[in-house]
């Protein structure tokens, strides 16, 4: 019951991490209040998570802060773009599913499920949208590229993660005060799964810095042995100086 409640037990481990992810939420939901921010706040909420799984030193609020002023211009235009695309996608949902709208049973077959093709298509990308924001130094070209390569190279993470992202909505519907938790846990328990994702193509990302420091001096040391080993040996020059000298002696008189 002690090793419990001590310091480094069980206790004080999920009890911090529940209290970081309720206080990741509530900063969460105070920056979402001017609605077009919710870009700018996911962005922060990601690389305050994806840095606490990789277990770097700082502050879940100067963090987050520091993220949002970083990215707010960039991932405000992002949000705004896939703000405009949802909806007249939705709305051309709504329009098709409409009893009261006609259309050729051809092409009805054909527009349906293909803005439902594009809702999914966009879902799955803004899984690495977010995160990729707040990780890499990208232009928003750069990031919708890379979010799409990723969202169908890792399709099964992607799709698990647009499925806990549904799930979380709908337990706040259900159980309002879940909303306390609910945006903190997914981007955790997502970035767990991104991070792995982004770790196959940067896999120095996140690395303890003694360990880098360590490596960097192991390489310049054996860089020095190689270098000892490719240099020459000095050879002795005195036994040859003293052959020459004694080459160089008059010979004898011999008359």
């Amino acid at each position: 019951m002690r090793d419990f409640f001590s310091l480094e037990g069980p206790f004080n481990k999920y009890g911090g991490m529940i209290a970081d992810m309720v206080l990741v939420s509530l900063m969460w939901l105070l920056f979402c209040l001017p609605i077009v921010t919710i870009g700018a706040s996911t962005t922060a909420m990601f690389y305050v998570t994806t840095r606490r799984i990789a277990e770097r030193e700082g502050y879940i609020t100067s963090d987050f802060w520091t993220a949002f002023k970083a990215n707010i211009r960039k991932a405000t235009i992002m949000w705004m773009i896939i703000l405009v695309a949802l909806i007249l996608l939705l709305m051309n949902v709504l329009l098709l599913t409409n009893d009261e709208v006609e259309l050729a049973g051809g092409i009805f077959g054909i527009v349906l499920p293909a803005q439902l093709v594009f809702l999914f298509v966009i879902a799955i990308m803004s899984v690495y949208i977010y995160p990729l924001m707040a990780r890499f130094d990208m232009g928003l070209v750069q990031v919708v590229k890379s979010a799409f390569y990723m969202s169908v190279r890792h399709f099964l993470t992607s799709v698990s993660c647009v499925v806990m992202a549904v799930a979380a909505f709908l337990l706040f519907f259900r159980f309002p005060p879940l909303i306390l938790v609910a945006p903190g846990l997914y981007a955790w328990l997502s970035s767990y799964m991104i991070m792995k994702v982004f770790k196959k193509y940067r896999p120095e990302m996140d690395r303890d810095p003694s360990a880098e420091i360590a490596e960097i001096e192991a390489k310049k040391a054996e860089e020095r042995w190689k270098r000892e080993r490719e240099t020459p040996a000095p050879t002795n020059t005195g036994e040859s100086e003293e052959d020459d000298i004694i080459d160089a002696e008059e010979p004898e008189n011999t008359v």
